[in-house]
């Protein structure tokens, strides 16, 4: 199976050659069955250790109309990039991708004064619509999130040497 991918807009490609399992075809599953309800991560990785569902948002592309007008931080937004994890984590949990692995979910994002501390900001912001809380206040027979990652595509690269990024523009 291929295991690498490029994004919808052909816009970068990654590798996760190195990777034990790994997919870009969540949205295909998803509107294979008429689920339009349903939203996705872009790429999921699966180590010996850890499922890696991952997000990609780069606003600064060449040529893109408006790219001052990207809000990472709007509510519909933060809430957009929230239920890609959960419905891309629901759907892993049933195909079996979830067992025994630590669930990181990283959102890599490039745009308009897109630095580090615009970047924590949404971090923060996406944590708290994420099931951090929930399972500390619950007894959950499985762990659903372990960590969440917002960052550039040079510090995915710095942080995920096994799975480089290259950006195709």
């Amino acid at each position: 199976m291929e295991k690498v991918f490029t994004d919808e807009n052909q816009t970068c490609q990654i590798d996760f050659s190195a990777a034990d399992w790994a997919t870009d075809q969540l949205n295909a599953m998803f509107h294979a069955a008429k689920l339009s309800i349903l939203n996705d991560v872009d790429f999921v990785a699966e180590t010996n250790e850890e499922l890696l569902l991952v997000e990609y948002k780069n606003a600064n592309l060449p040529g893109a109309a408006h790219p001052e007008n990207f809000r990472p931080l709007e509510d519909k937004k933060l809430n957009n990039v929230a239920r890609k994890y959960y419905d891309s984590r629901s759907a892993l949990q049933v195909l079996g991708h979830t067992k025994k692995k630590k669930t990181r979910y990283i959102y890599i994002l490039e745009c308009v004064n897109g630095d580090s501390v615009l970047r924590k900001r949404v971090r923060n912001l996406l944590a708290a619509r994420l099931p951090f809380l929930l399972q500390k206040q619950v007894n959950l027979a499985e762990h659903w999130i372990d960590s969440l990652e917002v960052l550039s595509v040079d510090e995915w690269n710095n942080q995920y040497k096994n799975f480089p990024l290259v950006l195709k523009y």
